[in-house]
């Protein structure tokens, strides 16, 4: 058998964790939100998080990791809507490269 892996796309490799964080930002209605999450997994470039708010592409939220004291501001690239398997979940990337979350990874 020949067997043919295709490379990965993604820039980065994603590490699936589960760490509590607080975040904030304004609604496409433009109503200011908080609230108390967590990350489902996370990369060198930004998150996958859980948010109970209909975050949408385009947005910039600040996220702090709730066991620190610094925060970082995103923006969100993707989120799934209701009636999905992912509902709740958004994906985002930092608008500035930074290691919030001290993750290291390989190169």
């Amino acid at each position: 058998m020949n067997f043919s892996a295709k490379p990965s796309m993604r820039r980065s490799t994603r590490v699936q964790v589960r760490i509590p964080v607080a975040v904030s930002g304004t609604l496409p209605d433009g109503e200011p939100f908080m609230e108390q999450t967590y990350l489902l997994a996370v990369s060198k470039f930004g998150a996958r998080l859980k948010s109970r708010y209909p975050l949408s592409p385009g947005m910039e939220v600040r996220v702090k990791p709730r066991a620190g004291t610094t925060e970082a501001l995103f923006r969100v690239v993707w989120a799934e809507r209701g009636g999905t398997a992912g509902e709740g979940e958004a994906g985002i990337q930092y608008v500035k490269a930074s290691n919030l979350f001290g993750v290291v990874f390989p190169e």
